[in-house]
C-alpha cells in the first residue's frame, strides 16, 4: 500500500528519511543479491528488523511488490551513477572505466551480483511485474552505453548490448 502511494504520488528516496521501507528494501535487497529472488521471504526479513510480517505486508502487500520496489531503487540508484559518469567525463572512452567499476564494486566490495543481473538469470520464474522492471535496467544500461560511449555509431546498440552483457557474466 505505502509504496503503490509513494509511486503514485511521485515522493522520491530524497523526500524520505530512512525508514523500515528502507530498511526492508536494504535487507531484501542483500537476500536477492546473495541468492536470488526465491531466498528472500518476508519471515526472515521481519526478524532482521525486529517487526512483525504483517508490517511488511503493510507496505508491501505481496513479494513481487516488494521485487519491484528493491529493483526499482536499485536502477534509480545506478542511473545516479550514469548521470555522475556523464559529469565527470568528457570523452566518451573514458567513461568505459567508471562504467565497468559499478559492476566491479558490486563484486569485489559488495561480494554480491548485480541485482538485476540475478533477476535476469530466474526472469522465467518471476512475476510479470519483476519481469519488466529487471529489464527496465538492462533497457537504461543499453542506452546509456550506446549514447554516452558510441554516439552516431551504426552498431552502437550491438557494442552496448556486447559490454553489458560481458559485464554480467564476465566475472
Amino acid at each position: 500500500m505505502l509504496y503503490s502511494l509513494i509511486k503514485k504520488q511521485g515522493i522520491t528516496r530524497a523526500d524520505m528519511t530512512i525508514s523500515t521501507v528502507d530498511k526492508i528494501i536494504d535487507i531484501a535487497e542483500s537476500q536477492v543479491r546473495a541468492g536470488g529472488y526465491n531466498s528472500f521471504s518476508f519471515r526472515e526479513i521481519s526478524k532482521e528488523i525486529g517487526i512483525k510480517s504483517a508490517s511488511i505486508h503493510y507496505h508491501f502487500p505481496t513479494k513481487a511488490d516488494l521485487g519491484v520496489a528493491i529493483a526499482n531503487r536499485y536502477t534509480a540508484r545506478f542511473e545516479e551513477h550514469l548521470a555522475n559518469i556523464i559529469a565527470s567525463t568528457t570523452e566518451p572512452l573514458e567513461r568505459l572505466d567508471p562504467y565497468i567499476a559499478l559492476f566491479s564494486h558490486a563484486l569485489k566490495v559488495d561480494k554480491k551480483m548485480c541485482l538485476c543481473g540475478v533477476l535476469a538469470s530466474e526472469s522465467d520464474v518471476l512475476p510479470e511485474e519483476l519481469q519488466l522492471e529487471a529489464k527496465h535496467f538492462f533497457d537504461v544500461n543499453i542506452e546509456w552505453l550506446a549514447t554516452a560511449l558510441f554516439p552516431e555509431h551504426p552498431q552502437a546498440k550491438a557494442h552496448a548490448n556486447f559490454i553489458i552483457a560481458s559485464l554480467e557474466g564476465g566475472y
